[in-house]
């Protein structure tokens, strides 16, 4: 039983090295990690005449990249955000503002009310925007495209603690390790504590039988046969010395 248990701990911390060892690899800690955060505040909506420019924005922070990062657009249709390709009437630009800031825009040069709708801003494949939502009015009235803003298609989701997870698993299988132990440790101490207490039974048996045939040894041990002749023949002979007397 030792043995085997032995064997699964030495298994479990080689697994833990072996896990550690490849987070270690696969994290370059010399060279910051590149975090893209996709800043449009909800509800954020733009008005336009139709046949008139406008310029949507995506507020970006980009801490520890070593490029600008790369900003696509896409519009919302039922459950999906399909993207938008570059045409003669839609363009993308970017431009600077800080350090590590800067602002992504997407320029309708000559609007129309089909360009109405919901927009998003996206990096790669993770980091994706809050709603814009784009009104074009016409002339003479407001021309509203009137749509519930999605709460659930792809939510924004936030890089910064994808670093943790390796970590948590690490220290989920220390603190199985740890419970392992505990219990092995238990059942051992049981184990111990059955042994002992069978031990002192027997101690306490052999101690009882010693006590006995130290009082009446084995060659001693009279049967009721024999206690019955000898109780008679002492009847016998206290009757026989009071007719002496007498």
């Amino acid at each position: 039983m030792g043995d085997c248990v032995f064997q699964m701990i030495c298994k479990f911390v080689t697994f833990l090295l072996l896990l550690s060892q490849r987070v270690s690899s696969n994290t370059d800690w010399s060279k910051p990690q590149c975090v893209t955060k996709l800043k449009v505040p909800r509800h954020t909506v733009f008005k336009s005449h139709v046949m008139t420019e406008l310029k949507i924005n995506c507020p970006v922070t980009h801490h520890g990249c070593q490029r600008i990062p790369i900003i696509s657009w896409c519009k919302i249709y039922g459950d999906t955000c399909t993207a938008l390709n570059h045409s003669d009437v839609i363009k993308t630009e970017w431009k600077n503002t800080a350090e590590h800031e800067g602002m992504a825009f997407l320029v309708f040069q000559n609007i129309s009310m089909e360009d109405a709708g919901l927009y998003r801003c996206k990096e790669g494949k993770m980091s994706l925007s809050h709603a814009i939502n784009v009104t074009v009015t016409g002339k003479s009235q407001f021309f509203f495209f009137t749509v519930k803003f999605p709460t659930e298609i792809n939510p924004v989701q936030d890089d910064d603690l994808q670093w943790l997870w390796p970590y948590l698993y690490i220290c989920s299988g220390v603190l199985g390790l740890v419970i392992i132990l505990t219990l092995i440790l238990v059942y051992i101490v049981r184990h111990k504590g059955r042994k002992s207490t069978n031990k002192c039974g027997k101690i306490n048996q052999y101690l009882v039988k010693q006590k006995t045939d130290l009082l009446l040894p084995p060659h001693l041990c009279l049967d009721s046969d024999l206690l019955t002749t000898l109780k008679y023949t002492f009847h016998s002979w206290d009757i026989s010395d009071q007719q002496q007397s007498m």
